[in-house]
C-alpha cells in the first residue's frame, strides 16, 4: 500500500506517521493514547495503523476511530513465529506495508510532546531516506565488546553473519525510524529481513533477548555493514531509567517520552507524569482518559520477566 500525491516535478509528497499495534490489547491502547498526543499538536498530520487487523484494534479500542487515519492489516504469517507473537518480524517486514511516501515510525509505548511535521519536513529537507537514533559504531578490529549494542558478541557477529572485516555496524534504537520509499531505505529492510528469516543468529548465543525472542535492531546493525549505509541520526525521544531531566527540559528538548522496556524500566516519576497530562489534555478536550500507561506497562512484550 502506498499513498502517492506528487507535486508539479512529479515527486512523490506523502508523509505521515506510522504505529504498529497487535498482540494484547493494552499496545491499542497505547496506540490511541500516542495518536491522540500527535494529534493534539497537529490534527492534519496523517498517522497510519498497521496492526493484525483493523477490526480486532477497533474491538479492544474504538476509540482509534477519532485518531486513525488509514489502517494496514499485516498478515498473520508476519506477525507470528510457530504460533508465537513475533514483533522483531513484523518490523522487519514492515517496508512493504509503509502507507506513505515519507514514513516516520514510532513505537507506540510513548507520548508526543509537539508538533512532529516540522521534523518530518527537515528530514525530508535533508533527503535523510532512512533516519533512526544512533547509539554507536563499531568495526571488529575495536574487539568483541560493542558496548553500545546489547544484542550479541561483535566476533560472532561478523562469523555468524559473513560481515568483512572492512564493514562497519550502527547499534539503533529501532523505536524511531524515518523511511522513505525509496531503494536505500528498502535495501535496509530487505537484507535485515533476509538474515531475520533465514540465517537468524542462535537464540542461545544472544547476550540479550527481546521478550523471550529476536530483536529486530540487531539484524537491521547488520544490515547497515552489508549495505554500507549510515544511518541518518535523529535524536528526539527521552528514554529515561532515571530521573535524569526535569520535566521542563524533557519538553524543551525533545518530540517524545518514552516509557520504553518492560515493567520498571521507566521511573513511576515520568509515567505519573505523562499520564496527568494525558488526563489534562483529555479533559479540555470533554474526554475521559482510561487508558492509563501503569497498566499498559505490566503487559508489554521487553518484560524483564521474560
Amino acid at each position: 500500500m502506498d499513498i502517492q500525491p506528487t507535486n508539479q516535478s512529479g515527486k512523490p509528497t506523502s508523509s505521515g506517521v506510522v504505529l504498529v499495534a497487535f498482540g494484547k490489547p493494552q499496545y491499542y491502547w497505547a496506540a490511541y493514547n500516542l495518536a491522540y498526543s500527535i494529534k493534539r499538536f497537529n490534527k492534519d498530520l496523517q498517522i497510519a495503523l498497521i496492526s493484525d487487523s483493523k477490526d480486532r484494534a477497533l474491538y479492544y479500542c474504538h476509540d482509534l476511530t477519532n485518531q486513525i487515519d488509514v489502517y494496514v492489516d499485516l498478515p498473520e504469517q508476519h506477525i507470528y513465529t510457530n504460533k508465537k507473537l513475533d514483533p522483531g518480524k513484523a518490523k522487519v517486514l514492515l517496508f512493504d506495508y509503509l502507507p506513505f511516501h515519507y514514513n516516520l515510525y514510532l513505537d507506540v509505548d510513548a507520548v508526543c510532546l509537539k508538533d512532529l511535521q516540522p521534523l518530518i519536513d527537515q528530514l525530508i529537507a535533508k533527503d535523510a531516506k532512512y533516519a533512526t537514533r544512533v547509539v554507536g559504531e563499531h568495526t571488529i578490529d575495536k574487539g568483541r565488546d560493542f558496548k553500545a549494542m546489547q544484542w550479541a558478541w561483535a566476533d560472532q557477529l561478523w562469523q555468524h553473519f559473513g560481515l568483512a572485516k572492512s564493514d562497519k555496524i550502527y547499534a539503533i534504537n529501532s523505536s524511531i525510524q524515518f523511511i522513505e520509499k525509496c531503494p536505500e531505505a528498502e535495501a535496509i529492510f530487505r537484507t535485515a529481513a533476509d538474515l531475520y528469516l533465514n540465517n537468524p543468529m542462535p537464540i542461545n548465543k544472544l547476550r540479550m533477548k527481546w521478550g523471550g525472542g529476536q530483536p529486530d535492531e540487531l539484524y537491521f546493525n547488520v544490515s547497515f555493514g552489508k549495505n554500507n549505509f549510515k544511518p541518518y541520526e535523529v535524536d528526539v525521544i527521552c528514554f529515561q531509567m532515571s530521573r535524569e531531566f526535569s520535566y521542563a527540559q524533557i519538553e524543551e528538548r525533545f518530540y517524545l517520552m518514552s516509557y520504553y522496556g518492560g515493567k520498571g524500566f521507566t521511573p513511576s516519576f515520568y509515567i505519573d507524569w505523562l499520564d496527568r497530562k494525558l488526563k489534562s489534555w483529555m479533559s479540555e478536550d470533554g474526554i475521559q482518559h482510561k487508558y492509563f500507561i501503569h497498566r499498559i506497562t505490566d503487559h508489554k512484550h521487553a518484560d524483564p520477566k521474560r
